[in-house]
């Protein structure tokens, strides 16, 4: 009976052997294929890459040529208001003159006292 046992145990032992070898190589199988994802971006063309510069180049300009703009419209507006301003004080400059000249034309109507003519020798 003893050698039964033995001989059993010696089965089992030699089972969980070779069940652990086989367990091994499948982890082991496991970890050397290991499948990665690497993602690589694109590689743009020389055309992509200058089509790009240019749309920056036009968006810069653009905000210029607006920046401009405003500029140029404030400076329009500050003119304007200048010139009304000239033009409100030119209008009454002319009111006064009206005012002024309305009492010298019936002086102007009055005959200039005319000296004697001299007499000819």
């Amino acid at each position: 009976m003893s050698r039964k046992i033995a001989i059993l145990c010696l089965t089992a032992v030699i089972g969980l052997l070779a069940m652990a070898i086989l367990t091994a190589d499948g982890r082991a199988a496991e970890r050397s294929s290991r499948q990665y994802e690497v993602s690589i971006e694109g590689q743009k063309s020389d055309t992509v890459r200058m089509i790009e510069a240019y749309e920056r180049l036009s968006g810069q300009y653009l905000t210029l040529v607006q920046q401009n703009l405003a500029q140029m419209s404030a400076a329009d507006r500050d003119i304007l208001a200048k010139l009304e301003t000239i033009d409100k004080k030119l209008d009454d400059l002319s009111a006064r003159l009206a005012k002024l000249e309305t009492p010298a034309k019936p002086a102007a109507a009055q005959p200039a006292p005319t000296a004697p003519a001299p007499a000819v020798p």
